[in-house]
C-alpha cells in the first residue's frame, strides 16, 4: 500500500514539474528566415518542438494557438516577439481544454510565408478516400516537391512523379497518368466539421486499383 501511495506521489510530483511545450509549425520559409527563426527559439523559455504537419488554411499567416485553461502570458508575449522579430504581425486564437494537444499551458506556433499562397502548394500528407475497390481505402500518400510515394497494403512504397498542370494535379504511371481536381470541401468528424484538401480522380485507369482512389487531407485543428 505505502508503495502505491508514494508511486501516485511520485507522478504527481512529475505531472507538476512538466514544462508546456511550443509546438512550431512554419510553411514556405526561407533558409534565412528558418535560420533566424531557430536562432530566436533558443532565447526563449520555453522548449519546443518542430512538427510536420500542414497548417489549418484558416489560420493568418502568423498565429499563436493558446489553450484556454492555462495562458502563459510573459512566454506568449516572447514567441509574438520573434513572430514581430521575423516581420510578421502575430494573431492570437485560443482553443478549449478538449484539444488535449494544447492543453496544460502548450501553445502552437504557426508560421506562413506570405508569399506561400502565391504558387500551388502539394499537402505533404494524405490518405486515399473514395476507392473503387474498398481495400485500398486510407492508404499514406506523402508527398515532396517531384514524386508522390504510396504505401500499398503490403507495406511496399511506390513512387511517382507528379506535377500540377494547367489546374490539375497529375500523377504519373508507366505511359499514363490519373489526374485529380481540388476541392477544399468540409468534412464531417466525430468534432464537428473541419476543413480538407481532397483530390477527386477524374477518370478510370486500368490499373493498379489505388490510382483509381481519390485523396484527401483533413485539417482537425
Amino acid at each position: 500500500m505505502k508503495n502505491g501511495i508514494l508511486a501516485c506521489a511520485l507522478m504527481l510530483l512529475l505531472s507538476a514539474c512538466q514544462q508546456p511545450t511550443v509546438y512550431i509549425f512554419s510553411k514556405g520559409l526561407s533558409d534565412s528566415q528558418r535560420q533566424q527563426l531557430e536562432a530566436a527559439l533558443k532565447t526563449q523559455s520555453l522548449p519546443y518542438e518542430y512538427v510536420e504537419h500542414d497548417i489549418p488554411r484558416e489560420f493568418g499567416v502568423a498565429t499563436l494557438l493558446l489553450s484556454n485553461d492555462r495562458i502563459l502570458r510573459q512566454e506568449t508575449e516572447q514567441l509574438a516577439t520573434i513572430m514581430q522579430g521575423l516581420g510578421y504581425q502575430p494573431e492570437i486564437s485560443y482553443t478549449t481544454r478538449a484539444n488535449h494537444f494544447y492543453g496544460d499551458g502548450n501553445i502552437g506556433f504557426y508560421l506562413k510565408n506570405t508569399n506561400a499562397d502565391d504558387a500551388f502548394t502539394m499537402p505533404s500528407r494524405l490518405r486515399t478516400t473514395q476507392c473503387e475497390k474498398g481495400e485500398f481505402n486510407d492508404l499514406a500518400v506523402t508527398f515532396t516537391d517531384q514524386h508522390a510515394e504510396f504505401t500499398l497494403i503490403s507495406g511496399a512504397k511506390v513512387t511517382l512523379k507528379w506535377e500540377y498542370l494547367y489546374g490539375y494535379l497529375v500523377i504519373y504511371y508507366s505511359n499514363y497518368s490519373q489526374t485529380y481536381t481540388h476541392s477544399q470541401p468540409l468534412v464531417e468528424t466525430p468534432f464537428g466539421d473541419k476543413p480538407s484538401d481532397t483530390y477527386t480522380i477524374t477518370a478510370h485507369v486500368n490499373k493498379p486499383g489505388w490510382l483509381n482512389c481519390s485523396m484527401q487531407v483533413v485539417y482537425m485543428d
